[in-house]
């Protein structure tokens, strides 16, 4: 019994976060009730004029909504240094949507193919 609350306990400080997606977890599927809230978490650095597009399909559907977008710095003083973009959602209706993200410069032509995809599926 012992070990099992140990476990839990490491578990919860080193970073077993709950409904949070990262860049490397293209094609995972997350699966909700409407109300609970995701993270997507990206490594980003602006000063490469890089920045990260989320796109939704379909668009016109309302399963999903943005709450919150952050990005937090690097805790190192170097120039140039990047950070982490963090996106906060909230399921908000019954359906499926994927979610695209594009690593791109704004002024540039989008690439063809996105970074990531994920599927959100809310009941």
């Amino acid at each position: 019994m012992r070990i099992v609350a140990l476990l839990g306990l490491v578990l919860t400080l080193f970073g077993c976060e709950k409904n949070v997606l990262y860049q490397g977890d293209n094609g995972k599927t997350l699966t909700l009730q409407v109300g609970e809230q995701f993270t997507i978490k990206l490594p980003e650095n602006p000063s490469t004029g890089y920045q990260w597009n989320l796109q939704t399909n379909p668009q016109s559907q309302m399963v999903v909504s943005v709450v919150s977008d952050k990005f937090n710095p690097s805790k190192s003083n170097l120039m140039g240094a990047g950070g982490e973009r963090v996106l906060g959602y909230q399921a908000t209706n019954t359906g499926t949507v994927q979610i695209y993200g594009f690593h791109e410069r704004p002024w540039e032509k989008r690439e063809a193919q996105p970074s990531f995809q994920f599927t959100i599926v809310v009941h």
